[in-house]
């Protein structure tokens, strides 16, 4: 079982809900559901917190993941340096030192590049507000390395600093937020799209049905963020761990256009009525998601969407 199917597990047998365990842990909710979804893993002060409130030691709690990992490096060890083993006896036989040195060092860099382990694909996006105006930049970077292999957004930061000679990630997000905050300005650095941490969505207490349910949205910032009427459902899969987008039992329904704002002191009620694309919906754990974009001048691309949700217990 892997790190996030055992959190899962352990979480429920002790009837948990994510949110009363991430209020154990000093996380979010959506960090909870991430570490379960195998998207991100809790770093050693986090494993310290969940091994207390999950009665497990980290040992047991890491069992296949971390184990593993360590038998198959010291394995990969084993294996290169039975390699260059053989390689000296051959050399000491008569190469010149030089040339002992030079091929030890060509397969030794082989090896790394070979076998380097550049991690998942992560999408981080930075939106900042800047002399009144606000402006996104999103890259998709290495894990690991943090190697861009894809970028977009508004010209603004590309531009005035002249992002296009840098190749990393994380390198990008520090030159624009230090620029924006030496100048005045603030920036909200935001996962995979996803605005969970920036605004908060629940579902409006005795209004949750089988076909439908009203949404509040509050903010606590001053950024100017659009939601639409649009959304969709995904239902939790229990065999693979994961949240699977629901088929629409037919693509003729309509949304209106307008597009709504939030401000702390005016949160936003939505309706949502899925008769029509999902019908009645069966048992089971659900999530609501919606799509947003912060707004500008000029028009909305599909690098400014993101995304927020809430889940629901359909019993």
């Amino acid at each position: 079982m892997n790190l996030g199917n055992k959190i899962l597990a352990l979480r429920k047998k002790k009837g948990l809900s994510q949110e009363a365990l991430a209020e154990k842990v000093n996380v979010t909710r959506q960090t909870i559901s991430n570490w379960e979804l195998g998207e991100t893993s809790p770093n050693p002060e986090q494993l310290k917190l969940l091994s207390k409130e999950l009665n497990i030691s980290i040992d047991e709690l890491l069992d296949n993941d971390t184990k593993n990992i360590l038998i198959e490096k010291v394995s990969n060890t084993e294996a290169l340096a039975g390699l260059i083993l053989k390689i000296i006896k051959i050399v000491l036989i008569g190469i010149p030192s030089f040339f002992i040195l030079l091929i030890i060092f060509n397969i030794l860099y082989k090896n790394i590049i070979r076998n380097r382990d550049t991690g998942r694909e992560i999408e981080e996006s930075i939106h900042c507000k800047l002399y009144g105006e606000e402006h996104s930049y999103s890259v998709t970077y290495e894990e690991y390395t943090g190697r861009i292999v894809g970028a977009g957004g508004d010209s603004y930061f590309y531009d005035i600093l002249d992002l296009g000679k840098y190749s990393d990630g994380h390198q990008i997000f520090n030159i624009i937020n230090d620029y924006v905050k030496k100048n005045g300005g603030s920036c909200e650095m935001i996962k995979e799209r996803d605005l969970n941490n920036v605004a908060n969505m629940y579902i409006k207490e005795g209004t949750l049905t089988k076909t439908g349910l009203t949404i509040v949205i509050e903010e606590d910032t001053d950024y100017n963020i659009s939601y639409g009427e649009p959304f969709w459902l995904e239902k939790y899969n229990y065999k693979t761990n994961t949240y699977e987008r629901l088929p629409l039992i037919s693509d003729n329904c309509g949304f209106i256009l307008p597009a709504y704002n939030v401000t702390p002191d005016k949160p936003l009620e939505l309706n949502q009525d899925w008769t029509c694309m999902y019908g009645s919906l069966d048992k089971g754990t659900y999530k609501i998601v919606k799509d947003a974009h912060f707004d500008s001048d000029r028009p909305v691309t599909e690098d400014d969407v993101f995304y927020i949700s809430t889940e629901f217990v359909i019993d």
